[in-house]
């Protein structure tokens, strides 16, 4: 294991049309002793624990209001949910283009259901066509953000939620959406797994927010160095056409956008980097007051590690089975391992 100070990489990427789907959560069965069935204190659980009846186990797929604008999401509860104990709640965000209604068919989540407890919510985008997005922009009224806390807010009133563990995974444009959700609702938001779309913009000065971070040195969607679809790219092309508001920040690439949620978590300016496999590295900051690692694969193209599309390899790169992410992350969320 050795200490490094941040370091661009040199690999050349080019830009394509990202059609790789996110991953969510969905929770199925039960077990006696689960990661997230503890005792939760009373503060900590959400008022949606008094709510009776309970709501029902399953999927479904629901609307809300927000900006005036009609939203859709899908719910999935598990079937040991009654209602009684305080579950965490895992937001999957979809990719670019990608339906909010086929996450939950394509996370590689319910592996994770035999071991912790969790409800899960795969919330939809606008359409720009029949494509959906995220507008992940660090703009200062970002009707996204709105529509997410509207919607977390609803989930805790109506769900018997611990309020100390809200989650947001995604990938690519989803990733972008959970690292600007952690930077503007820090104090609801316990944790990200951005996976290829990592970002850190301003504003985001609030309480650290721990992020296990994925991404491929040879990604051709969102290139490791930065540019390619990126948030405010992706903004401008689905939503602002031209006119996005002046002095809006550029996403950076990985490193250093890795290293700005360092700073932002309060860690030792010097990362740890391990080899985790021939082409895996792992590295870590030290002294942290929220975790933050990134898993860098040094082959890796726009792709989920350890659960690979062969079908979509030759367009969006390799993905690698060295690692599997839905793992880590649950582990770094729920049992704060990495």
């Amino acid at each position: 294991m050795t200490s490094h100070r941040p370091r661009p990489s040199d690999a050349r990427l080019a830009i394509f049309l990202v059609v790789v789907a996110v991953v969510s959560a969905t929770g199925l069965g039960s077990a006696a002793k689960r990661a997230g069935a503890r005792s939760v204190p009373p503060n900590r659980r959400s008022s949606g624990c008094a709510v009776r009846p309970a709501a029902m186990p399953g999927s479904t797929d629901k609307t809300l209001t927000s900006g005036g604008v009609e939203r859709h999401y899908q719910l999935d509860i598990p079937s040991s949910y009654d209602g009684t104990r305080a579950y965490a709640l895992v937001f999957g965000l979809h990719a670019l283009t990608i339906s909010y209604k086929v996450i939950p068919s394509l996370s590689g989540f319910a592996d994770m259901a035999t071991k912790y407890d969790f409800i899960d919510v795969s919330p939809s985008g606008l359409l720009n066509g029949p494509a959906p997005y995220w507008n992940a922009a660090p703009v200062a009224e970002n009707y996204d953000v709105m529509f997410l806390t509207k919607l977390l807010d609803q989930l805790e009133a109506s769900l018997c939620i611990n309020t100390t563990r809200v989650f947001s995974v995604g990938m690519s444009n989803g990733a972008q959406m959970s690292s600007l959700f952690a930077c503007r609702l820090p104090k609801r938001i316990d944790g990200i797994a951005p996976i290829a779309g990592v970002e850190f913009n301003q504003p985001c000065d609030r309480r650290p927010v721990p992020v296990i971070a994925f991404h491929g040195v040879l990604d051709p969607i969102v290139p490791y160095n930065g540019g390619g679809l990126n948030s405010v790219t992706i903004a401008n092309q689905n939503y602002y056409h031209g006119t996005l508001p002046r002095g809006l920040p550029t996403p950076t690439g990985v490193d250093e956008s890795m290293q700005r949620w360092a700073r932002h978590n309060g860690c030792a300016v010097r990362y740890m980097e391990q080899r985790i496999s021939p082409e895996v590295r792992k590295r870590f900051w030290p002294r942290c007051k929220a975790a933050t690692v990134l898993y860098i694969v040094d082959n890796g193209g726009h792709a989920w590690p350890g659960k690979p599309q062969p079908a979509f390899e030759q367009m969006f790169g390799h993905g690698t089975t060295d690692i599997d992410a839905t793992s880590l992350m649950f582990a770094f969320f729920f049992d704060h391992k990495t």
